[in-house]
């Protein structure tokens, strides 16, 4: 004999049974949504240096960047000075605070007379972001993750730094300097400045 709900015409087993299957498919939800979460983490965990490497590379040419090196006169015989380059450590434990520190070669010909642009500064991950919108932007199809930082200059203040994990298993870093509006002949250390870098991974760090 099957019960039924006063009230209504289903019986009892049938109820059960259907709160069997969206219990079941709930858990399946769940379990899905924990698989995808790991695997993103491990994809992630591809990209830490760990204690001796780094990711390497140096200022992609182009029209867009400015106002990071000083400006040169080739005209009048000034020899040119060797691209900017970055040096960045990762840890992916911590993207959500510290997530590495950024260094440069400029130290003998770069903004900061005597030191170089950057210097192990740490990396800060700008944590109001990571409530904002704007933490889950994907730049492009070939963006796996998009960290949106803080990193300190030894001589020219605060940048941002849009540290982005690249599907490729390649880093870049996008630095905008910001500073007060300047006339259009202002030297590089007066104007506001942003540059593009494209980093490879060396185990062993990049010797600066």
């Amino acid at each position: 004999m099957v019960r039924r709900l006063r009230g209504a015409g289903v019986p009892c087993s049938d109820i059960w049974s259907g709160a069997m299957q969206i219990s079941k498919a709930s858990i399946a939800i769940l379990l899905g949504a924990a698989t995808v979460s790991v695997s993103g983490c491990k994809g992630v965990d591809r990209f830490d240096t760990g204690p001796t490497g780094a990711y390497c590379g140096e200022m992609v040419s182009g029209a867009t960047n400015d106002g990071l090196v000083p400006d040169v006169s080739l005209d009048a015989g000034v020899v040119a000075i060797p691209a900017l380059k970055l040096a960045l450590t990762l840890d992916t434990h911590h993207l959500t605070d510290i997530p590495g520190t950024l260094s440069s070669n400029d130290a003998n010909n770069g903004l900061c007379p005597g030191q170089p642009l950057f210097q192990k500064s740490r990396v800060r991950t700008i944590e109001r972001a990571l409530h904002d919108v704007i933490s889950g932007i994907q730049m492009t199809q070939d963006h796996e993750q998009d960290v949106f930082t803080w990193v300190d200059s030894s001589c020219q203040g605060t940048f941002v730094a849009v540290v982005s994990l690249m599907v490729d298993s390649k880093v870049e870093v996008r630095l905008f300097k910001p500073m007060r509006e300047a006339e259009v002949d202002a030297s590089a250390n007066t104007r506001s400045g942003f540059g593009v870098f494209s980093l490879e991974r060396s185990d062993t760090g990049c010797g600066f």
